[in-house]
C-alpha cells in the first residue's frame, strides 16, 4: 500500500500539536487554580539531614502555612535544641499522632519507629543506621510537630525528653526538591516548543503533498504519451486515414493519369 508523501510528518504534527496544547492548557489551569508560591534558594547548614542534604548543599525554600505541613515534609523552623535561628528537620508526626520507639525491639523484622500503632517506613535513612539513639513514647499535642533529623545518630530532635515537639506555627518554610514556580515555567516552555515543532512538521507535510500533486499533474498533462494517457492504439489512425480517399481495395490514380470510372 502506497502512502501519500508527507503522511508520516502529518501524523507526527498532529500528535505534537495536541500534546503541546494539552501541556500548555494544563499548566495554565493549574496556575490559575493554585498559583505557585514564590521561592528562595539557600544552603543546608550542618549535617543533621545527611544523607538527604549535606552541609553547603543548595536547597529550595517555599513558604508554607502551619495547616499545610504534612508528615514527611522537610521544614525550616526555630527549634529549642539549636543555636541557629532556624534549623532544617523532617516532620515525623503531627498534632494528635502517637510516635514511639524502643531500641531493644524490632518491628516487622527491622528497627523502626511506630506511628499510631503502625511501623513507619523511612527510606530516606541509611540502612545501617537505627531510627533513633534513644527510646521515646510521645503523643504530639494539637498545633505541634514532632521533628527529627535524617542523621539520627548525629543530630538532636524532638525524640529527646528535654526537647519535645515544637509549635507548627513557627515553621518558616518548606524545603522542596524543585519549586513549583520553576516547574510551571519549564512546563510552559515545553508546551510551546511542542507546538512550534508540530507547526513545522505540518508545514513540511503540506509542502510534500503539494509537490506530489504537482508532479502527478505534470505527468498527465501535454507532452505525455497519448497512447499511455488514453489507453487506445492511436498508431492505427494514419492507416485508416490513408484508406479514406478511395473504396476499399482500390489504389488512387497517380497525378496525370485518367482514373477509370466504373460504368
Amino acid at each position: 500500500m502506497t502512502h501519500r508523501p508527507g503522511r508520516g510528518r502529518g501524523i507526527a504534527a498532529i500528535v505534537l500539536l495536541v500534546l503541546g496544547a494539552v501541556i500548555l492548557a494544563g499548566v495554565t489551569v493549574a496556575k490559575a487554580v493554585n498559583p505557585p508560591s514564590p521561592y528562595s534558594e539557600g544552603e543546608a547548614a550542618g549535617w543533621q539531614m545527611a544523607p538527604t542534604y549535606t552541609a553547603g548543599e543548595s536547597i529550595y525554600l517555599e513558604p508554607v502555612a502551619a495547616g499545610q505541613v504534612r508528615r514527611g515534609d522537610i521544614v525550616l523552623s526555630p527549634v529549642p535544641w539549636s543555636l541557629q535561628k532556624t534549623q532544617m528537620n523532617r516532620v515525623i508526626a503531627v498534632g494528635g499522632d502517637r510516635i514511639r520507639y524502643k531500641p531493644s525491639s524490632k518491628t516487622a523484622g527491622q528497627y523502626r519507629l511506630v506511628l499510631n500503632g503502625e511501623p513507619l517506613d523511612e527510606p530516606y535513612l541509611e540502612q545501617w543506621k537505627n531510627p533513633s539513639a534513644v527510646a521515646f513514647d510521645v503523643t504530639v499535642p494539637e498545633g505541634y510537630l514532632f521533628l527529627m533529623g535524617d542523621n539520627r545518630m548525629n543530630s538532636d530532635g524532638s525524640q529527646y525528653a528535654n526537647n519535645g515537639p515544637v509549635p507548627a506555627d513557627g515553621v518558616v518554610a518548606k524545603v522542596v526538591t524543585y519549586p513549583m514556580a520553576e516547574l510551571a515555567v519549564w512546563g510552559q516552555l515545553a508546551g510551546g516548543l511542542l507546538l512550534v515543532a508540530g507547526a513545522v512538521l505540518a508545514f513540511l507535510s503540506l509542502r510534500a503533498g503539494r509537490a506530489a500533486r504537482s508532479a502527478d499533474a505534470a505527468a498527465s498533462g501535454p507532452g505525455s504519451d497519448p497512447a499511455s494517457a488514453s489507453g487506445s492504439p492511436s498508431a492505427a489512425a494514419p492507416v485508416a486515414a490513408a484508406a479514406e480517399p478511395g473504396e476499399a481495395g482500390e489504389v488512387p490514380a497517380a497525378p496525370g493519369e485518367r482514373a477509370d470510372v466504373p460504368s
